[in-house]
């Protein structure tokens, strides 16, 4: 019922740790059932790709699309550096343009450029490369201080979750994307 409201902005749902769990105990998916519930939503337990299409200009059929590869996650990381460490080894595992990890409870933003190659070549016929920002996001969570979180000695942590912003910005006859995230 309370996801009801905002049921058009779910783009996907997956299996978190204590759903995975309980589907081991149990044999029931309590997600699966929750994307069937709320209308049909994608559910990819163990995480997957969502593509998400932006207007070059407003009222422009030509799109851009933003590919965002999101998963619960997994392990106990307990230092930034470990956990920033899981969400960058998803990066070297699926191509996109965001990945989006949970689990771990702490909220992170960090971003590499990789080069790619464009449609374009240089005079000489080499293709020319360009960077292409990747955009890494630990999703933080909404727990506490109590409970497990406190009886395994974690630190506690800011409640909430990066927002994550995608932009087409136009440049002379060339269109790139542009994302950024804000905690």
């Amino acid at each position: 019922a309370m996801l009801m409201p905002i049921k058009d902005k779910i783009l996907m749902i997956t299996r978190g740790g204590h759903e995975g769990q309980i589907y081991r105990s149990v044999g029931h998916d309590y997600s699966a059932h929750l994307a069937y519930d709320l209308g049909d939503i994608p559910y990819r337990p163990d995480g997957g790709m969502v593509m998400v299409y932006a207007p070059r200009r407003e009222g422009d059929r030509t799109r851009l699309a933003f590919s965002f590869y999101a998963t619960h996650g997994w392990g106990g990381a307990r230092t930034i550096g470990a956990k920033v460490k899981k969400v960058e080894e998803l990066a070297a595992a699926v191509d996109s343009d965001i990945y989006i990890l949970s689990h771990d409870h702490t909220q992170n933003v960090h971003r590499f450029n990789q080069l790619t190659p464009t449609r374009r070549h240089d005079r000489h016929g080499t293709l020319r490369l360009v960077p292409h920002r990747r955009l890494l996001v630990n999703t933080g969570g909404f727990l506490k201080y109590d409970g497990y979180v406190s009886r395994k000695g974690y630190s506690p942590q800011d409640l909430g979750t990066p927002r994550i912003r995608c932009e087409v910005k136009c440049e002379g006859k060339d269109y790139r994307k542009d994302m950024h995230a804000s905690i």
